[in-house]
């Protein structure tokens, strides 16, 4: 991005600032800094992968006026070039924008432009030609300014946090979100039972053995376990189970979607396959997250979920979040249409789609391709899910860990009746394309936490890798 001009107020951005223009700067900024009345308890220095986290991040740190914070000039213009556009970024970057305005229309104190000083940020060996360290410059220069206050820069950028830490500052990422971030229970719940416990395929939470009892009190609605009994005569893992209020559901032993059953390659059975079949088909939970790592069919149930239950569904939605990887909009670079551009991305659901007609019979198979040609299954652009109301569809959304809560919350929002949603994706470090998110960030995480425990809501780790013996093997080495 080129550097800063045109910024009447400081013109912070020219390195031909002479000393009088660097004196009425400060002079202002003195001024800017001393909020009438009470003293805030924290100046936050914010850069753009922050505000943008959440539509809520700019308010939360603000607390209803009792900390200020503090914008770079390298903040602002990277918001300003954010604002164009019908993506989610774009708008948060315009509410972030108008909750500025409003704030200074108000002459609230509370948010304030703050500018480098061009001596220390020499001293410091940092140029003004880069952002980051614009951005390093302005909390150092707060900082000094401010003397004894507070002064925390928050990035969720790994980068830049470094280079603050390296300079002695103190950073935070966003963490309002982050709370009681957990994924779910891995490894899976295990409990004992006995035969006489078990009627008509369920068995109650609150189990005769007390200790088993308090076993099963931390499971949550729609989570599933295992169950080890002896009802073959046997004893063994014996089947899956499905917490459903105060007691759990026993899921079929020969459960399938589409004549497909849970498959495993290492001769153990894949009881994640069962419990998520289960989940997938559970009209009563309208939201359902799969997590785990590549090859463990996360996609491929969903879709075969999607086509078995397609004549209770108007509609087949499906996107995948990496069609912004890398946190850039790389469609509108692309030839053609929309359709046109988004194909490349959406290579992997049509493989997937490809092997599930390979495994069904002929009459199924020209459903799919009926389904594809007339509009029953649509691939669809996230940014143009905005401001909809998906009324009885059957929506998959593909690797929500490269998409931040805010946007996961607004896909999740626009279901509405008879809509159920399934959200995919891996949150292992590795698999995060976005730089400003991570393993407790990112939306896949941050659903599990807020959803967890609610009737609605399911989600099934599966740990299993079943693509082949090849992606098993290099899954367990690597």
């Amino acid at each position: 991005m080129p550097a800063f001009h045109n910024l009447k107020s400081f013109n912070r951005g020219a390195r031909s600032m002479t000393k009088a223009k660097q004196g009425k700067v400060e002079a202002v900024e003195k001024e800017t800094v001393k909020a009438p009345g009470r003293v805030p308890e924290k100046y936050f220095v914010v850069d753009t992968s922050a505000l943008e986290y959440g539509m809520d991040v700019f308010e939360k740190l603000r607390q209803g006026g009792r900390n200020c914070v503090l914008i770079p000039y390298a903040t602002w213009e990277e918001l300003d070039s954010h604002k164009t556009g019908n993506d989610f970024k774009a708008d948060i970057a315009r509410s972030v924008i108008r909750n500025v305005r409003n704030l200074f229309r108000a002459k609230d104190h509370s948010v304030r432009f703050f500018s480098y000083d061009f001596t220390l940020a020499k001293d410091a060996d940092l140029t003004i030609d880069k952002n980051d360290h614009c951005i390093i410059a302005t909390a150092l220069n707060a900082r000094k300014k401010l003397h004894n206050a507070k002064v925390i820069l928050v990035t969720q950028d790994a980068a830049l946090e470094t280079l603050a830490l390296n300079f002695g500052m103190d950073v935070q990422s966003v963490k309002m979100d982050e709370t009681e971030v957990k994924p779910p229970h891995i490894p899976r719940t295990t409990i004992n039972l006995q035969r006489n416990w078990i009627s008509e395929k369920t068995f109650p939470l609150k189990l005769p053995e007390a200790k088993l009892a308090a076993q099963l009190g931390h499971v949550r609605l729609n989570e599933g376990i295992v169950c080890y009994c002896d009802l073959d005569g046997v004893w063994g893992p014996a089947f899956a189970a499905v917490r459903k209020g105060d007691y759990f559901r026993i899921v079929e032993k020969d459960i399938h979607l589409l004549g497909i059953r849970p498959r495993s390659n290492n001769g153990d059975t894949n009881w994640g396959q069962f419990i998520a079949m289960d989940l997938l088909r559970d009209m009563s939970v309208p939201l359902v997250a799969l997590t785990g790592k590549a090859g463990t069919a996360k996609t491929f149930l969903s879709l075969l979920a999607a086509f078995e239950q397609a004549s209770h569904y108007r509609q087949i939605l499906v996107s995948r979040a990496t069609i912004h990887l890398g946190n850039k909009d790389r469609l509108g670079y692309s030839p053609g249409d929309i359709d046109a551009k988004m194909k490349p991305w959406m290579h992997p659901i049509y493989d997937n789609i490809n092997a599930i007609k390979e495994l069904v019979d002929e009459k199924m198979k020209d459903k799919i391709n009926e389904w594809l040609t007339n509009g029953k299954i649509e691939m669809m652009d996230l940014d143009k899910i905005r401001g909809r109301s998906i009324q009885k569809c059957f929506v998959i959304v593909d690797e929500i860990q490269n998409l931040p809560p805010s946007h996961v919350k607004a896909i999740a929002t626009r279901g509405g009746e008879g809509t159920k949603m399934v959200f995919t994706g891996d949150f292992s470090y590795d698999q995060i394309d976005v730089p400003w998110l991570d393993e407790r960030s990112n939306g896949l995480s941050v659903l599990n936490a807020k959803m967890a425990g609610s009737r609605l809501f399911g989600s099934v780790h599966l740990d299993q890798a079943i693509r082949s013996e090849l992606t098993k093997e290099i899954l367990e080495r690597w």
